[in-house]
């Protein structure tokens, strides 16, 4: 008798165990962020608030920075361009991966008014011997290593792509490898 009832108490035990445990699943699946919440952070991460990327823009366009070739350039000589600014460097995989594209795109929509711009953020001579192995059609010009501080060239990632219509006012900005689906809107 006394081992029965210790045998039911151990059967209510984990019976009361096995209940509480899926309770506790459920509750974290509801708290858990479903995969499409996930992407839209992780888009939300990437993007550069209006405010901060006009800024960094406007900054940009009043500076001159060397080609690779070390002559001056003045960003001013592309306003009233659609300018598509592209932070890049050498090291940088995805950087190198969008690189063809941009260069397709730049020689489709030059007729039109499009500029592509690569801001490298490099040593000029590593950003060289990428560009004679993969060169492009847009220029290439040298904005000295990562973390320099100056306005308009801190970026806190790369690759980083902006765009400045025509009026100088920013149309977007993000962190990270952006595709054709993303930029033909904007140049079109």
């Amino acid at each position: 008798m006394k081992s029965r009832l210790v045998w039911i108490a151990f059967a209510i035990v984990m019976a009361l165990a096995s209940v509480g445990w899926v309770a506790l699943r459920v509750v974290d699946a509801r708290r858990t962020p479903l995969v499409t919440e996930l992407a839209q952070q992780a888009r939300a991460a990437r993007e550069v608030a209006p405010d901060t990327a006009q800024v960094g823009a406007d900054a940009l366009l009043a500076m001159m920075l060397p080609d690779l070739d070390g002559k001056p350039q003045a960003l001013a000589q592309w306003r009233g361009k659609l300018l598509v600014l592209n932070y890049w460097a050498s090291w940088c995989p995805p950087c190198i991966e969008e690189m063809p594209l941009f260069s397709q795109l730049h020689t489709q929509h030059a007729a039109r008014g499009v500029q592509f711009v690569g801001i490298g953020l490099d040593e000029t001579e590593k950003m060289r011997a990428f560009a004679a192995k993969t060169p492009v059609s847009y220029p290439l010009l040298a904005g000295g290593t990562a973390g320099s501080g100056t306005p308009g060239l801190s970026v806190r990632g790369l690759p980083y792509t902006v765009i400045v219509g025509r009026d100088g006012k920013v149309l977007f900005s993000r962190y990270g490898r952006v595709d054709a689906a993303t930029l033909e809107p904007f140049l079109r």
